[in-house]
């Protein structure tokens, strides 16, 4: 699925030796480490603050709400046919907007694996998973196996499953996939 999306922008490295990648929120200037990236992982930037690519496209009217928001990073996994839609947020998330985000970004990404299943003549699907990152979900303890349940449902009243660690400096894959 790599070979749709532009690289210069969208497409982001990550340290393939280290096994680790940075997702950053410039505007609040939070970060956080995640290890062990495996080698086949993709790492999109869906959430880019330049206007060309504030659109997901221009069939679609730009007054339009919710449909050009995005969640700040997704990251493919080709291997373990997973998909992790991550969204960076302060102290105090709104539900409304972060909920929309992740729907909008996951309706979006399932085009794009469309469109390169029709490219590559494959049937490739994959499951998602949503990480909600903010300090408004820190707990006092660290907890190895387990992240916070803050599911809810999508403004068509379905269920939408959403995992947070809070926003530590730094985890690992394995603990997001639980």
């Amino acid at each position: 699925m790599k070979d749709i999306f532009c690289d210069v922008e969208v497409v982001k490295n990550f340290d393939n030796i280290k096994k680790i990648m940075i997702l950053r929120e410039e505007e609040t200037n939070q970060e956080i480490e995640i290890g062990g990236i495996p080698d086949d992982a993709i790492l999109l930037k869906l959430d880019i603050d330049k206007k060309e690519f504030k659109r997901k496209s221009m069939y679609l009217k730009r007054e339009t709400p919710i449909i050009h928001k995005g969640c700040d990073y997704c990251l493919i996994i080709p291997s373990e046919k997973v998909i992790i839609l991550f969204e960076l947020k302060s102290n105090r998330p709104r539900e409304k907007d972060y909920v929309n985000q992740f729907m909008v970004s996951e309706i979006f990404i399932k085009y794009c694996n469309e469109l390169g299943n029709y490219l590559n003549k494959t049937t490739d699907y994959y499951e998602f998973k949503r990480i909600l990152l903010s300090p408004k979900y820190n707990i006092v303890f660290t907890s190895r196996t387990k992240l916070q349940d803050i599911s809810t449902s999508d403004r068509c009243g379905n269920p939408i499953q959403i995992k947070s660690p809070g926003f530590p400096d730094r985890i690992r894959l394995e603990k997001l996939l639980l």
